[in-house]
């Protein structure tokens, strides 16, 4: 009888033990910290071509505070970009890049030469960066859109830094989802990969739901406000189209220092005003798969207290490609 009762101890003991690894491989696990979700990130960050420096000190003229155009010599252009592009490790560099007539433009402006548009691509092509040539069509003008892309692509795709073609709406009219399926399919006549961006700070003036393949890029450029305010509105600009990929394009000379001209604020108060400004907008964001873009604009700053912003200089530059 002993013989018999062994087994059934043996078997009991390790039951036993077996439940009790159990439990506390349970209880161990409640325990471990919850995963943090994803957050989001820039897959492209760069500057915009033409660069703008900001106004003197104190300046409250909204036509004087938006600060001037200007030409950077094509290295220092590249400087501005990586200037950028240095601060979101693992982004893509890109440029937006004005071609055509900007005289209608507040500021307006002269652009660059084509022989000159031609040299600073070739530049581009060399250091990888992705360009987007973009347009500023007005109602006023009467331009007519698809013969423009048509004259710029036309000109400018054999660069193979070119990677799409960008729409400002701030002189023209809403994109309506017909207009913007045609621009979508002239642009990709030329390239299918080519992406489309359309720009305007009211999201009104989007497409109320073309979306073409998915890869739309909706630009916001709000302006004039505090930094604070601005990244809110920029991070509900994304939200509100998810996933339609979206850009920032931030850092104008108006918002340097106060509307009121007031050097106690802006974002030249920010400790590292790029990536300060950039990450600030990203931790408002929702979908952490959503592709996002920043464009940069001032380059350089005319005001006596911050004298130290120039981003024509510094950067890492990446070997240039053969």
């Amino acid at each position: 009888m002993k013989n018999q009762k062994l087994p059934l101890a043996i078997t009991t003991l390790i039951l036993t033990i077996l439940l009790s690894s159990a439990y506390m491989i349970k209880g161990h696990r409640t325990q471990t910290p919850e995963q943090k979700p994803a957050a989001a990130s820039y897959k492209w960050t760069g500057a915009w071509q033409p660069s703008r420096i900001s106004a003197e000190d104190g300046i409250t003229a909204l036509d004087i505070k938006i600060g001037k155009f200007i030409n950077l010599p094509k290295e220092e252009l590249a400087q501005v970009i990586f200037n950028v592009n240095n601060r979101f490790p693992g982004s893509k560099p890109w440029a937006f890049w004005a071609v055509g007539d900007m005289s209608g433009l507040t500021p307006g402006h002269n652009g660059l030469t084509e022989a000159q548009h031609e040299a600073y691509l070739n530049y581009m092509d060399l250091l990888g960066v992705a360009v987007f040539l973009e347009i500023f069509p007005s109602k006023k003008a009467n331009t007519h859109i698809l013969t423009e892309i048509d004259r710029w692509l036309g000109k400018f795709k054999h660069h193979p830094s070119v990677a799409g073609f960008g729409i400002d709406l701030e002189y023209y009219e809403k994109a309506s989802d017909a207009a913007a399926k045609t621009w979508d399919d002239k642009i990709k006549s030329y390239n299918p990969a080519y992406r489309l961006f359309i720009r305007h700070y009211d999201p009104g003036f989007m497409p109320p739901k073309y979306r073409g393949k998915g890869d739309l890029i909706f630009v916001d450029f709000a302006s004039e406000a505090t930094v604070e305010d601005l990244s809110k509105g920029f991070a509900a600009w994304a939200n509100r189209f998810a996933p339609t990929a979206c850009a920032f394009q931030i850092g104008y000379p108006a918002d340097e220092d106060g509307m009121n001209g007031s050097n106690t604020l802006g974002w030249w108060k920010l400790k590292n005003p790029v990536s300060d400004w950039g990450n600030m907008i990203l931790a408002q964001i929702k979908d952490p798969k959503q592709e996002l873009g920043l464009i940069w604009v001032t380059a350089k700053s005319a005001k006596t207290y911050h004298q130290s912003w120039d981003l024509t200089r510094g950067a890492k530059i990446p070997k240039a490609k053969k």
